[in-house]
């Protein structure tokens, strides 16, 4: 068997170089063998270590992404899984501001996304943008993005001031609210909410003191009906029904905040306050005075000036003469029989 294998092997191998010959064609080019034995085993006049081996080809990583840290991720979360935040600060919502903010919503998207956490009970719970939210549901929007964190209550109530105040959407009541609440629930002092929040201890101690003026009064600043500086005059009066009172006369009267202090100034120091004139026309009111003149000139039968100003002044009754002097005493006391 091992004969007949052979010359089968021997004969295909001749043939092959035959039929290259009758056709008269060139004979292929043979490709050259790599010289396995040359570089299998080392040559007489060189050892084995002198031969260097192959490098190995450089193998190339593979780049591996980051992992995306989940509380940067944007979601989208159905509308109707959000709820209020319960420490938000906030507790008006004009309603037309927030129809404008609904309807560039609607143009353009919300820009920035709501940032909310996980309750213990599992709730999704608004921690800033309760406002976005809001005017989204105008803007008849089913899902909005949300970035989702790990706050705790304390973190959550911080943030939500902050990004109030930064925005100027809290009246001085709502600010000073959220400072009162960082300092009793979360034993905070007032440096500490300052610092918190960015602004200085000073601010921080004013706005917390508005919280001990009367509930009108307080309802009054959050309407805007007035000024933080009509509030502060207000504390320097300890009798609650005196601050509503003068609450009162600053809306009603429409009272400059210097003129409250002095009204106020007056009243600390036991002076009555002053009361105001009725505003007439400077013309008027001196035509008004020239004829009380002459009234009482006609009396007592003697000249008589009146020096007038905001409701108060002075008469000035002259005489010439002792007789003159007797006798217009003596019309005076007729008078008051």
């Amino acid at each position: 068997m091992s004969d007949i294998a052979v010359e089968s092997s021997n004969k295909k191998k001749g043939l092959g170089r035959g039929l290259g010959s009758l056709l008269g064609g060139p004979a292929p080019e043979q490709t050259p063998a790599a010289p396995k034995a040359a570089a299998a085993a080392p040559s007489i006049n060189n050892t084995v270590a002198s031969t260097p081996a192959p490098a190995a080809a450089p193998q190339v990583a593979t780049p591996v992404a980051p992992p995306v840290d989940p509380e940067s991720k944007i979601w989208k979360v159905g509308i109707d899984k959000l709820s209020p935040g319960q420490y938000q600060p906030r507790r008006t919502f004009e309603k037309e501001p927030l129809q404008e903010l609904a309807q560039s919503i609607k143009e353009n998207g919300i820009l920035q996304p709501i940032v909310a956490r996980r309750t213990a009970s599992g709730k999704l719970e608004i921690v800033a943008g309760e406002r976005r939210w809001r005017a989204s549901q105008l803007a008849g929007l089913h899902e909005v993005p949300v970035i989702l964190k790990n706050y705790d209550d304390k973190q959550a109530l911080e943030l939500a001031i902050v990004e109030n105040i930064q925005r100027e959407d809290l009246n001085p009541i709502e600010e000073a609210e959220g400072y009162s609440r960082l300092i009793s629930e979360f034993k905070l002092s007032q440096q500490q909410v300052a610092e918190k929040v960015g602004r200085d201890r000073a601010t921080v101690a004013n706005a917390v003191r508005l919280l001990s003026l009367p509930d009108s009064v307080k309802e009054m600043i959050s309407g805007n009906e007035l000024s933080v500086g009509h509030a502060k005059v207000l504390l320097s009066l300890q009798d609650p029904k005196k601050q509503i009172e003068f609450a009162k006369k600053v809306v009603n009267e429409k009272i400059a905040v210097r003129k409250l202090e002095k009204m106020v100034q007056a009243v600390v120091k036991g002076h009555e306050e002053v009361e105001e004139a009725p505003t007439f026309d400077s013309n008027v009111t001196q035509r008004l005075i020239s004829g009380l003149s002459d009234e009482l000139q006609k009396m007592l039968g003697t000249k008589v000036n009146i020096d007038y100003a905001n409701s108060k002044g002075k008469i000035t009754i002259h005489f010439y003469s002792d007789d003159e002097l007797t006798n217009m005493v003596d019309r005076l006391k007729e008078g008051w029989q």
